[in-house]
C-alpha cells in the first residue's frame, strides 16, 4: 500500500488534466490534495489499527455484560 493515500487519485487526476491546465498541474495537485484531505477529515475516519483495538474492547465488554447478566439471572432465580 502506498504511504500517500491520495497518490492514486492525484496520479489519475494529473493524467486526465486538459492540455490548457497542464502548466498548472502543481497548483491543481495541491488544491486537489487539500480538498481531498478536508473531505476525508469531515468523514471522521479512524485508522484500521485503532478500529480493531476498539473492536476488541467492545467484544470484551460484551462478554463481561453477558457474564454479569448470567450472574443476575442466577441470583434472581435463587431469590425466587
Amino acid at each position: 500500500m502506498k504511504k500517500d493515500p491520495f497518490a492514486f487519485v492525484l496520479d489519475h487526476l494529473e493524467t486526465r488534466l486538459p492540455d490548457p491546465l497542464k502548466p498548472f498541474h502543481s497548483q491543481v495537485k495541491a488544491f486537489s490534495r487539500q480538498l481531498l484531505q478536508e473531505k476525508l477529515d469531515a468523514l471522521d475516519l479512524v485508522p484500521r489499527d485503532e478500529f480493531e483495538q476498539q473492536e476488541r474492547l467492545l467484544e470484551q465488554a460484551q462478554r463481561r455484560v453477558a457474564q454479569l447478566e448470567a450472574r443476575v439471572a442466577a441470583l434472581e432465580k435463587g431469590a425466587a
